[in-house]
């Protein structure tokens, strides 16, 4: 059994001809999911009767992904809507608290690209799922680096610095809780729910991307390519 087992839980925004408590009833009725709470968000505006969000409890990772396929599902064949008011947000952590605790926010955030999964869901620019490495990028105008271990000690000291994680697209602000976990709020958007295979696709890069913050996980090549194009000085070619 694979040290690295993860759970998983999911926030849907949406749009309901139900209420929300009686959307959780539904689903559970119909295809036999429980344990769904309900919140009240005032961010999500469809034109649906009702908006809100639901909550799942936490799954094995395998689980949690056959879970949302039928949820998906179930919400295509009951009028539900998804806009681009509605957020789509992934929750996941590892079975053993005590890796979740050796997460490294910097190495999760550079190593995750969050800019293609933003661009995939049109939520670039969403005062709700900010992103890191845009923010960093305008910020290190002011600033230049000659090395690796320099940017990478500004950028560790910028992410810690940043105020409310709740609005960015990567929200690492819950490791640092009794109950540690990453959520990943960069999906969602228009039809979300309609888009099963790229959310699962997300969803696995997710939990990919958990093992790579670490210490010492693998397949970070993605974090140096990031540091070197975005914040190091691009060496001067010399025409023959």
């Amino acid at each position: 059994m694979s040290v690295y087992q993860k759970q998983i839980g999911f926030e849907f925004e949406i749009g309901s001809p139900y209420s929300m408590k009686n959307t959780c009833r539904r689903i559970k009725e119909d295809i036999n999911i429980r344990g769904l709470k309900t919140s009240y968000e005032v961010t999500v505006e469809t034109p649906a009767k009702y908006n809100g969000e639901i909550i799942t409890p936490v799954w094995p990772l395998a689980k949690g992904i056959t879970n949302l396929k039928r949820i998906f599902k179930w919400f295509e064949k009951n009028g539900i809507i998804t806009n681009q008011s509605c957020g789509f947000h992934v929750n996941i952590s590892f079975k053993n608290k005590g890796l979740n605790c050796m997460i490294d926010p910097t190495t999760l955030i550079l190593c995750f690209n969050e800019e293609k999964w933003l661009d995939v869901c049109n939520r670039r620019g969403s005062m709700y799922t900010g992103c890191h490495m845009d923010e960093l990028i305008v910020t290190r105008g002011r600033r230049k680096f000659t090395n690796e271990k320099n940017v990478l000690n500004w950028i560790d000291t910028k992410i810690k610095e940043e105020e409310d994680q709740r609005y960015y697209s990567i929200n690492w602000a819950h490791l640092e809780t009794s109950n540690p976990y990453v959520e990943y709020r960069c999906l969602g958007g228009v039809g979300y729910h309609l888009r099963y295979g790229i959310m699962s696709k997300a969803i696995i890069e997710m939990a990919k991307n958990l093992e790579r913050a670490l210490p010492n996980g693998k397949g970070t090549g993605f974090k140096t390519v990031k540091v070197r194009e975005c914040f190091l000085p691009q060496p001067t070619i010399v025409p023959h």
